[in-house]
Parts: structure tokens; sequence; C-alpha cells
């Protein structure tokens, strides 16, 4: 159940980005991109971030619990959408202006991200056993604890 929360919440991160982005393309709104091809980047944004938590599992499970926590934003957001880069950057100048393009890559890598870091912050962390502490033996403690005897 966490991982939907988290898919919504990186689903909801991407698209304000793309929003953003794409309000700053050329000082235009979102009227740039009619209806239809807004509603099929909806809908690919919520099946990527469907996507996005199987994978990061199946990574977790084949890789040390030593290994850096950083890995998982970083694949998240840039390895696990390589194919909607490559999409993207075959589609400037066809379907898309260069700034869009950049707008929808970035809000992908925005979302991936997101998910990949609330991936690590909800997953549990073994717990690692530590040695009880060792306290210095304090000569003045010494001579208190023979007296009392």
């Amino acid at each position: 159940m966490k991982l939907a929360f988290i898919s919504l919440g990186s689903w909801f991160i991407g698209l304000l980005t793309l929003f953003c982005g794409l309000s700053l393309v050329a000082g235009r709104g979102t009227s740039i991109l009619n209806d239809s091809t807004m509603i099929s980047l909806i809908s690919s944004a919520l099946v990527f971030a469907l996507a996005y938590g199987p994978s990061l599992t199946w990574l977790k499970k084949y890789l040390r619990d030593s290994t850096r926590v950083s890995i998982f934003p970083l694949t998240s957001s840039l390895v696990l959408n390589l194919p909607v880069f490559l999409v993207t950057l075959l589609a400037i100048g066809r379907t898309l202006l260069a700034g869009e393009a950049y707008a929808l890559m970035i809000s992908y890598a925005a979302m991936g991200a997101t998910f990949g870091l609330g991936f690590v912050l909800s997953s549990p962390r073994p717990k690692r056993i530590r040695e009880p502490r060792s306290w210095p033996i304090i000569a003045g403690g010494q001579s208190l604890a023979g007296r009392a005897n």
C-alpha cells in the first residue's frame, strides 16, 4: 500500500513539473499541446510510476544491504526512464518542440527521483547488531565500589 501512495505522489510531482516546464516554454501555457496528447502523457506517467515499484524491489533483492541507498533514486530517474528519453529525443522536430521535449524528460526524471527517494525512506532497513558499549573504568568508581563491599 505504501508503494501505491509513493507512486501517486511521484506521479503528482512529475505532472506538476511537466506543467511548470510547459508553462515556461516560450512563455505559453499548456495550450501548446492538444487534449489527446495531455491525456496520453498523464496516463503514461501513471503507468511509469506504477512500474518503478517492481523494478526497485527486484533491485533491492539482488543488492547487498551495505549498498548505498542513492542508487535507487538514480536508477528510477535515469535508467528506468531511458525509453522515455529516447522516444522524446526522437520526437524533437516531428511532434514536439525542443523545449517541450526537455520539459517532458525533466518531469519523468523528477518523477523517478521522487519515487526512488520515497522507496528508500519507506523500505525497512536492516537492524545492525551493535556491541555493548564498554565504558572506561574510572579509578574513583572502583575505589568506591571496593569500599562498599
